[in-house]
């Protein structure tokens, strides 16, 4: 009777683990994707944070089509963007390398790359 009971427990707990670790409620992402860590403030209009340095590019892309740039920021031949970057927001010195969503889409899948001028590069995917 009491392995039973024991069995029961450890299923009802071990469904009620698999259960919180496949949703996706933060609005806010930070993984360690690539090279280094990328953090993905909330909101349509992120900042998007690492702490490796200055970046050569910044770089946001649709899941559903990951070949496609909808927002991205560079400066060519330099790494001179600072952490955090703004998602819309160019900084002085940087080039808008894409521009088709300055503000992205609520409910939909997007991955962001920060890229060093060594080639480095750290991502992550979110959804705002």
């Amino acid at each position: 009777m009491c392995f039973r009971k024991t069995f029961i427990f450890v299923a009802i707990i071990s469904i009620f683990m698999v259960t919180a670790c496949s949703e996706k409620d933060n609005p806010t992402a930070s993984t360690a994707n690539g090279d280094f860590k990328v953090t993905v403030g909330s909101g349509t209009k992120p900042e998007y944070s690492w702490t490796v340095g200055k970046a050569f590019s910044v770089s946001v892309v649709r899941t559903s089509e990951p070949t496609v740039i909808v927002w991205g920021i560079a400066t060519p031949g330099q790494g001179n963007i600072a952490s955090p970057a703004k998602h819309g927001a160019v900084p002085t010195g940087a080039v808008a390398t894409a521009t088709a969503e300055i503000t992205l889409a609520s409910g939909v899948e997007y991955r962001v790359s920060v890229t060093l001028l060594d080639g480095k590069t750290g991502y992550t995917d979110f959804t705002p």
